[in-house]
């Protein structure tokens, strides 16, 4: 199923709207706009197979679900296998239901470090004693990779509460504001003053996505006359925090995907590992 085109313009529209809310409100988020967003998820059309479910859960309001967050009583955690190329399409399909909420004046946040057994209180299975062992200090789901499903990032769904900002919100507003220019991104910088013009504006969209720290770790290539465009992370690439830096390729790889879909290119989508990462080509 094609995704219609005034569903691209919306989710590319939120892109510049999107950020990371930390703290909420207490306001439930209304059943009308649950129910589009399990419509959404239903119908998602992403041009790859993936084993990305969602689960959409309540929580007890102010529970600390998250690394450094408090959630809203709505969240919804992310679950896949934990190979690299599942990892990254997790990012990618997230960063559409992410997109879609934003749509509906909802905030989000991508936390992968989420207190494990606090979250395997709502979602079944997730935190045996093994996996508690594993993981972070007790946070997400470690480094352990091909062994059954896991909550590879969670999110709340709510409301801002603008009253409350704490300083490492503010802190992080800044950081996620400074944005490197795509011939920063470019394996091949040499080739930036010739980008096509369509080319040029999903790179554009792809460079406002969120990255752990706002690392902004994608890099792009640009191939065959312009006819192929890659997104992945440098080989040997880590991140001094977050284990799992191939969600954010997908996330980029996901607004690449809207801004050449936006520009009425079909694009054909590729990901696979390249030596130590998801590599994302898109055939235009």
């Amino acid at each position: 199923m094609k995704m219609q085109n005034e569903m691209v313009d919306r989710l590319a529209g939120a892109i510049p709207l999107r950020g990371s809310v930390r703290v909420y409100t207490g306001e439930p988020v209304p059943e009308e706009k649950l129910s589009d967003i399990r419509e959404f998820i239903d119908g998602l059309a992403v041009p790859f197979e993936h084993n990305t479910r969602f689960d959409i859960f309540t929580a007890e309001l102010g529970r600390k679900l998250y690394n450094n967050g408090i959630n809203p009583p709505t969240n919804i955690a992310m679950l896949s296998q934990t190979d690299l190329v599942s990892v990254s399409k997790t990012g990618f399909v997230g960063e559409l239901l992410l997109l879609h909420a934003t749509s509906l004046e909802l905030s989000t946040c991508w936390f992968g470090h989420y207190k494990l057994s606090e979250v395997g209180r709502y979602v079944p299975g997730i935190a045996t004693e093994e996996r508690i062992k594993e993981s972070n200090l007790g946070y997400g789901y470690g480094k352990v990779v091909d062994v059954g499903e896991r909550v590879i990032c969670g999110t709340p769904v709510g409301y801002r509460d603008g009253e409350k900002k704490r300083l490492l919100d503010i802190v992080a507003g800044k950081i996620s504001a400074n944005r490197k220019p795509i011939e920063a991104l470019l394996e091949n910088p040499e080739l930036a003053p010739n980008i096509p013009d369509d080319i040029a504006s999903a790179l554009d969209l792809a460079r406002l996505a969120p990255s752990a720290g706002n690392m902004q770790m994608w890099r792009f290539g640009l191939k065959d006359d312009f006819k192929t465009v890659t997104v992945a992370k440098p080989v040997g690439y880590k991140h001094f925090k977050w284990e799992h830096p191939d969600v954010d390729i997908g996330i980029c790889a996901a607004h690449l995907w809207l801004g050449l879909l936006q520009k009425g290119y079909e694009p054909s989508v590729d990901v696979a590992m390249d030596e130590d990462r998801a590599l994302w080509s898109f055939g235009v």
